[in-house]
């Protein structure tokens, strides 16, 4: 059995520069000052376009790294324009380019706002799509099979099948994104959706009309392909393995949102596996075996006992162990002489059955489903260096397993930036202390890559303040979250509410919650009692209300106006010792003679904090005050690191200045009390 896109392809990465389609595409004389100068075409022809220079100059750095086919590194602050910055140059490069981003939200952002603006102003034809995970495209198999699978009549059922018959008629490639009716979390999706494991490849008889296949002979022919951070990482780890790419060959790559590309990368290069996995994997194939004739049925089923017996044994190894932590070798060796040697004797068993001796597509798919599970759990049982880490995860109803590398820079090295021709790493929050040092290191940047920093358009002297009370007790001291629980509301009285408070810890977050909750006059929510969107849109609606959140809450939200007048942060914001990556990676900085606090987790967290801070001022009009909790940022050697890192603020330390600060702000966007 044969499936498309998952031959081996012994081909590059990118296109050659000579491939004609490649340098066809675009016949300009224009330049970036053209389009992005003081007289240029977006100031000319889009109304309140603001001529930036930094903009300009960041777009003159990526066209030099192009047209030199080097690297690029740029910290384009909040304001900055980043987004026009590399687009331009990227348009009038002649390359194929991906573009890549943190969230599906800047996918579209730059999809369907930035690029027809683009287009509007420059007259230029601009070819781009986007493409995201397989999971986001209907799988037309499954859409068939289940709705022919309903034998009951049920109106709520043939109502959705309507629908979907009629969107199938216009949709071009099947993306679940059109589907505004159809909530987040309905379970239909994963009926129909297009997962790699269901996947029946060239037997499945709707294969000339597969979504995936048309998106992917669109893609080649593209000149701009906008993805996600994960959907990259993934296609690299395909492309590494030798196996069939998911996004066509390019030339250029641009990440947005680059600073949260390690920690994806690190995902995405390791290995990792999990009970679900392994339970979803048995199910299927009990439907499958219910097909047999009754006699080999209970032969066929033999395996799937092992293998659900082994997962539980395997589970139950760390019942009494924390929900995070590293496998020491001694347990390694106990899982993989025990329940991992079980389950792949299971699945082994599955392989070699005499039941399967002319698989059906569905069968096929299945044999292949127990390869790729036996070779995943002999990677994640297999004893490796110190540049590796094997650790696991207790989730509410499975165990995941990891093996995952403490150090990307070798496979980035190998993988991209050898075998692309320039690689543009933006973001807002990339340096520390006005260098890249950091990111540098974590990335492995190539030698030659150039860099620009440009600090934030925004002028954070006059619309911003940072309050930094010295009273409070140090983080780690036991009585520290309720002195901070009194003085955040003493906070937000004096900025009516209008607060987004960000804590490094759920511990944190529910103590304060516990204290405060019913003691203001504005209303509080809190991460977790409603799915974010719903909590940001209440905030949003509810002007002098108060949000407290923690973990996904630090980046991508964008709250501008009045609000979000204050942003409050508990604590500086260090990745948890406890964390068992954080911990490994500590460790092999400081074998290899580096100092892990100021190499790795002083830089880690100044990049959180500026990534907090730039929840605050969205836009030229805003103004808010910023509190950090934390006497660290004063008493500490490592404070003025954090400070100077951040934009020019002016300091308070007396909060009668939050009061004089918003009084001088009335009649302003955002700092106008009610």
């Amino acid at each position: 059995m044969t499936f498309p896109w998952t031959e081996k392809m012994p081909f590059p990465l990118t296109l050659p520069l000579s491939n004609h389609y490649i340098r066809a595409m675009i016949h300009t004389s224009l330049t970036s000052e053209d389009i992005l100068g003081p007289d240029g075409m977006l100031s000319r022809r889009i109304d309140g376009f603001e001529v930036r220079p930094s903009q300009l100059e960041m777009a003159l750095l990526i066209q030099k790294a192009f047209h030199e086919r080097l690297s690029v590194i740029v910290e384009a602050g909040t304001g900055t324009g980043k987004t026009f910055g590399y687009l331009v140059p990227v348009l009038l490069s002649g390359k194929k380019a991906v573009i890549s981003t943190g969230t599906k939200n800047l996918q579209e952002q730059i999809f369907k706002k930035d690029i027809p603006l683009l287009k509007k102003a420059t007259s230029l034809d601009i070819d781009a799509m986007v493409m995201k995970g397989r999971k986001n495209y209907l799988c037309l198999h499954k859409y068939h099979q289940h709705f022919l699978q309903q034998s009951l009549p049920d109106t709520a059922h043939a109502k959705t099948h309507k629908k979907i018959e009629v969107w199938l008629k216009t949709t071009p490639f099947g993306d679940r994104g059109e589907l505004g009716w159809l909530a987040d979390d309905d379970p239909l999706w994963d009926t129909l959706s297009a997962s790699s494991e269901q996947c029946i490849g060239s037997d499945c008889m709707f294969l000339e009309d597969c979504f995936l296949g048309k998106l992917r002979s669109r893609a080649a022919r593209a000149r701009i392909i906008i993805v996600n951070h994960h959907l990259f990482f993934a296609d690299m780890k395909v492309k590494k393995g030798g196996f069939g790419e998911i996004i066509p060959r390019f030339q250029v790559a641009v990440f947005d949102e680059a600073h949260t590309i390690e920690e994806i990368a690190t995902t995405h290069f390791g290995e990792s596996i999990s009970t679900h996995q392994l339970t979803e994997f048995v199910n299927e194939l009990e439907k499958e075996i219910r097909t047999l004739p009754a006699k080999e049925r209970a032969e066929a089923r033999k395996p799937l006992d092992d293998i659900k017996g082994a997962s539980e044994h395997l589970k139950n190894f760390f019942n009494a162990s924390e929900n995070k932590g590293r496998i020491d070798p001694e347990t390694l060796v106990g899982i993989r002489n025990g329940p991992v040697r079980e389950i792949r004797r299971g699945l082994s068993a599955v392989l070699s059955s005499p039941n399967i001796q002319n698989p059906t597509a569905q069968w096929g798919l299945i044999l292949e489903r127990a390869k790729e599970l036996d070779r995943q759990m002999e990677e994640i049982a297999s004893k490796r260096d110190a540049t590796w880490l094997n650790w696991y995860e207790r989730r509410k109803r499975s165990l995941v397993l990891h093996a995952s590398p403490l150090d990307v820079s070798g496979s980035m090295n190998r993988h991209l930036y050898e075998k692309v021709h320039s690689v543009v790493l933006t973001s807002a929050t990339l340096s520390t202390n006005h260098t890249f040092a950091y990111i540098h290191s974590r990335l492995g940047l190539p030698e030659g890559t150039l860099e620009g920093l440009h600090t934030s358009h925004f002028d954070f002297e006059t619309q911003t303040r940072l309050y930094l009370p010295g009273n409070l007790p140090v983080p780690n001291e036991p009585d520290f979250a309720s002195e901070a629980a009194s003085e955040i509301m003493r906070i937000l009285m004096k900025t009516k509410g209008r607060a987004l408070v960000l804590f490094t810890s759920y511990f944190n977050l529910h103590r304060v919650h516990e204290i405060i909750a019913g003691q203001l006059p504005y209303t509080v929510f809190k991460q977790g009692d409603a799915p974010r969107s719903t909590l940001l849109e209440k905030f949003k609606e509810d002007i002098h209300s108060v949000l407290l959140a923690t973990g996904s809450f630090w980046q991508g939200v964008d709250v501008p106006g009045e609000a979000l007048s204050c942003l409050i942060i508990d604590k500086l914001p260090f990745a948890s010792p406890g964390d068992p990556m954080v911990a490994a990676r500590v460790e092999a900085i400081r074998s290899g003679g580096g100092n892990p606090f100021m190499d790795y987790q002083v830089p880690s967290a100044i990049i959180s904090l500026k990534q907090g801070l730039g929840r605050l001022i969205r836009k030229a009009s805003d103004h808010g005050v910023l509190a950090i909790l934390d006497k660290r940022i004063l008493t500490s050697r490592y404070g003025g690191v954090f400070l100077k890192s951040l934009p020019h603020i002016p300091v308070i330390r007396d909060r009668a200045e939050i009061d004089r600060f918003f009084e001088s702000q009335k009649g302003t966007a955002k700092g106008a009390a009610k």
